[in-house]
């Protein structure tokens, strides 16, 4: 503790003291004397701590977090005025107080920016300016001129641009411009990403370009040993996959804090899940180390505004903008100035051609769907509002992938609700196997055949794997390729990779389908040369898996002329049943719209609004008592019998 005296001389209640400490391991730590422990300040950062569900280690007399935490609870409680309240100050060890003071310009600096932006290279120099530097290959068009200057007036920044908008080539010239002597260039990405990276460098530098500009990535794909030694080897760009730095964790971060590098998230929505994930505690925890720090996504928040919290908080650690987008400000609103996002209505592109196709369930299908709809709402449907635990909310999930499944492969569903011992009738299970494919499945098929029977190809997308394999199987006349999670990257010549499988579809005239799951092939492909028509037979919650694979044969390069399809398959339902296929609709209507609202785009203006206008696929023609008689008939039971049940 610490007497203060006023102006008057008078001696003042002692002020209680809060050790501020920057510790090697780059987390941080407030320490308070012992007598200290019950003061107002104390309870005050513990409770600041807590609400904001930060990782913590808690002693009676200290307090160890990240150091990018410990930023954003100095930033809340350092101001005079809250210190003069609670009668303390911080007083930060010599380290600490050098990064405090850092921390402090760069708020300043991004507050300022998020308002107004003051052009570091002027517009028209920056095309002269990269090819002094060797960047002659590729000539920049305007809109990405105009995303790299902006970006180079932020000290770290967020390029949410369109799929097929070159952010990849607008981020490698920003680390041309910005690059300093010994700073490397570290990418995070997508194992699908990989190859344009790799590529980039050869698209765009001349060999003999200055200052080792031509020099290629080195991919860090061996083990903690081998990375550490590539790392030390002289290199200075190199690409990492998400899943790789989360098991080489203490490579990655004691490369970061040794070394100045330009860290940069591509498809930085994988971090979404911020604290709760291991990736995104590992980057939230680093976020301080490197000297820049850019992400690229083209839908930044796939879910809700939330899923920017830890993207925000990654790139401007400590300045509380994730928290400011939670506690309910706008996200536009938030980071004002702080990104750039090139639209498809920029870049030219001719609109895409959006069709909802409903498909009326088969007799088996729809008994089967009723019953497990019955038993979801039995389940779940008063749980909601009171809330539901870890537990419950997991069974709830499976019960919802199960509808979806229905919706399109009731065998397959069959099949997995056995494996998980729930007793279904055996007249009802009958009919579903002679059934077989289901209506919607079968349509989905012929249209295939349709258009390659016309000469184009098509990609089938559908979320389940075993819907993949089906689809392969019934379209083997097509010469069908499929590409879902458990298909390895490899080499265009090594069989049975997913790079073999895109190079037969691009170049074998005789593979009319191409048949994928989006979370495993959203990103990192190019369709768009070959391939005009898209046709979904499922969607999941997730608008980005939805966004990212229309932008595979939706993206630049396009002619004007092009006419590009978009087929939205859905069952059919009553409408006292209702569809889950159209509760999908609805959810990603609303995400879509929430992300047009962020990122200002007429084209997620417009996809929003035919997904609102869609028309909900029921049919009328089957009442509840028909759907009653039809159960009870397959089950071999009387309808009043029934009718208790449902």
């Amino acid at each position: 503790m610490t007497a203060t005296k006023s102006k008057d001389g008078m001696v003042s209640e002692a002020q209680s003291i809060v050790s501020v400490v920057y510790n090697p391991d780059h987390s941080g730590s407030f320490a308070i004397n012992k007598n200290d422990a019950n003061a107002p300040v104390w309870a005050r950062l513990k409770l600041a701590i807590r609400s904001k569900n930060f990782d913590h280690k808690l002693t009676e007399t200290s307090i160890k977090l990240s150091w990018s935490d410990m930023l954003s609870i100095i930033r809340e409680l350092g101001t005079k005025s809250t210190q003069r309240a609670l009668n303390f100050r911080f007083k930060p060890d010599e380290e600490a107080a050098q990064r405090i003071k850092q921390f402090s310009e760069q708020l300043k600096s991004a507050r300022k920016q998020r308002k107004e932006l003051a052009e570091v290279i002027p517009r028209e120099e920056i095309p002269e300016r990269l090819k002094a530097l060797g960047f002659v290959k590729r000539e920049l068009k305007p809109f990405q001129i105009r995303d790299l200057s902006h970006l180079l007036s932020l000290a770290n920044g967020a390029n949410f641009s369109v799929p097929g908008a070159g952010k990849t080539t607008v981020t490698f010239a920003l680390h041309i411009l910005t690059k300093k002597p010994g700073q490397h260039l570290l990418v995070v990405a997508p194992k699908a990403a990989t190859q344009a990276w790799l590529d980039v460098v050869n698209e765009c530098m001349d060999p003999d370009a200055p200052n080792d500009g031509a020099e290629p990535f080195v991919v860090l794909s061996g083990d903690e040993a081998g990375n550490h030694k590539a790392l030390n080897s002289g290199a200075t760009r190199f690409i990492i996959s998400y899943d790789l730095m989360i098991r080489q964790q203490s490579v990655i971060s004691a490369h970061l804090a040794t070394t100045p590098t330009h860290l940069v998230l591509d498809e930085s929505h994988r971090m979404k899940a911020g604290w709760n994930s291991q990736r995104g505690a590992f980057l939230l925890g680093s976020a301080t180390l490197p000297v820049r720090r850019d992400i690229l996504s083209g839908t930044p928040m796939p879910q809700a505004a939330s899923d920017i919290e830890s993207q925000l908080d990654f790139l401007w650690p400590g300045h509380g903008l994730g928290f400011e987008v939670v506690a309910g400000r706008s996200p536009r609103e938030v980071l004002g100035n702080l990104y750039v996002r090139t639209t498809k209505k920029e870049l030219g592109l001719p609109k895409p051609h959006r069709h909802y196709i409903d498909v009326s369930m088969d007799d088996g299908q729809l008994a089967l769907y009723s019953i497990v709809r019955n038993e979801f709402l039995r389940d779940f449907a008063k749980k909601v509002g009171s809330g539901m635990g870890e537990a419950q909310l997991l069974k709830a999930r499976r019960s919802v992938m199960r509808l979806l499944q229905l919706s399109i492969n009731p065998v397959l569903a069959l099949s997995a609700m056995a494996n998980d011992d729930i007793e279904v009738k055996s007249a009802i299970a009958e009919q579903v196997l002679e059934e077989g494919h289901s209506a919607k499945m079968r349509e989905v098929a012929d249209h295939a055949r349709r258009l390659a029977a016309e000469g184009q190809k098509s990609v089938i997308w559908t979320i389940f794997t075993d819907t993949i394999h089906s689809f392969s199987s019934s379209l083997a006349d097509l010469n069908p390729v499929y590409i879902h999670g458990g298909v390895p990257s490899g080499l265009a010549t090594e069989p049975g990779t997913r790079e073999q499988k895109l190079k037969r579809f691009h170049e074998d005239d005789e593979c009319f389908v191409l048949i994928a799951n989006p979370a495993a092939a959203g990103e990192g492909i190019s369709l768009h040369t070959v391939c005009h028509n898209a046709l979904y037979a499922d969607r999941s919650y997730v608008s980005t898996h939805y966004l990212q694979s229309i932008d595979r044969i939706h993206r630049l390069g396009l002619p004007p002329d092009q006419e590009t399809n978009i087929y939205v398959y859905r069952s059919k339902a009553p409408a006292q049943i209702g569809s889950i296929d159209m509760s999908v609709t609805r959810r990603l209507a609303e995400k879509i719209r929430n992300m047009q609202k962020l990122l200002e785009d007429p084209d997620l203006h417009e996809l929003a609004l035919d997904e609102e206008e869609a028309l909900d696929p029921i049919d009328y023609d089957i009442q509840l008592q028909d759907i009653v008689d039809l159960i009870s008939e397959l089950e071999g039971k009387g309808s009043d019998d029934f009718l208790d049940e449902v």
